[in-house]
């Protein structure tokens, strides 16, 4: 599996002209059996990132495929998620007339660290510690790097399950919570020690997980199966599980009110969990 970014890209009109008025992607599947690729488009309208393409693709084996999306915004980002690490991958802008005017660069979401708390980890992405760590998931070999922020220096890696996706950090206990989306599970990571200290089964294709500090539980989304396991940091135990809508993917914990908010990337929804009574109290519907 390979998650891909080309981050975000500053798109603004100057004198009525964008650098990129359509982005355009090339897929070419060289493996030898077919791949599945799911194509994401952002864009940011100020104070949210709004998610407006989603594209599906099955390419067979040497096919070439290319996709056109509208980019007409100030600031946009295109992820690619693919089941194999064996394809080759490229993107580029257009100008209003359709002539190429700019390449873009898609390397791993994990080279773009999130600009979080350190408690949420989104799907891919790096997230520090309390000891100033860097974990970063490493899909296609099933480990989690370590990086010391300090001294920018590789401290090496630790093994967890198949196609580590999200990663999740509880700052007071100093424990990394990483989904594993390929084995359905979390491996839990000692911070001080960089050890693997247990897995925990989950539901189908988990990739998003929140920590809330102050109670010490663990959310988690399995988006094959379209709710969320709560764990429980002290015990390691899943303690509840929450049918929330289509396909959930991020979340957003506020650890003071001790809401969860997670998205549904299917059913274009917002659902609200209650955390001390583990059920859903509003759902809300978002535009795309």
């Amino acid at each position: 599996m390979a998650l891909l970014t080309t981050g975000w890209i500053e798109n603004t009109e100057v004198l009525g002209v964008r650098p990129s008025s359509t982005l355009s992607v090339r897929i070419n599947n060289t493996e030898p059996v077919n791949a599945a690729v799911r194509i994401n488009g952002f864009y940011w309208n100020g104070t949210n990132k709004i998610e407006y393409v989603l594209d599906l693709l099955t390419l067979a084996s040497k096919e070439v495929a290319y996709s056109d999306y509208y980019a007409k915004f100030d600031n946009f980002e295109f992820q690619v998620i693919t089941n194999t690490d064996a394809i080759e991958i490229s993107a580029y802008g257009k100008d209003a007339a359709g002539n190429r005017s700019v390449s873009y660069s898609m390397l791993p979401a994990e080279l773009f660290q999130m600009g979080m708390d350190g408690i949420s980890g989104a799907p891919g992405k790096s997230i520090p510690s309390a000891l100033n760590r860097i974990y970063i998931p490493n899909s296609g070999s099933n480990q989690v790097t370590v990086i010391d922020e300090t001294t920018n220096s590789l401290m090496g890696d630790v093994i967890v399950g198949a196609g580590p996706f999200g990663i999740g950090v509880n700052p007071l206990t100093n424990r990394i919570y990483v989904v594993n989306f390929v084995s359905n599970n979390v491996s839990v990571i000692d911070g001080n020690t960089n050890t693997l200290i247990t897995t925990i089964i989950v539901g189908t294709n988990p990739v998003g997980v929140g920590v809330n500090p102050n109670t010490n539980r663990i959310y988690v989304t399995n988006r094959g199966s379209h709710n969320i396991s709560v764990i429980d940091g002290f015990t390691h135990v899943v303690i509840a599980t929450i049918l929330v809508g289509t396909s959930p993917e991020g979340l957003t914990i506020n650890p003071a009110t001790n809401r969860i908010y997670i998205t549904n990337h299917g059913s274009n929804t917002v659902s609200v969990i209650n955390g001390s009574t583990h059920t859903v109290i509003a759902t809300i519907d978002v535009q795309v």
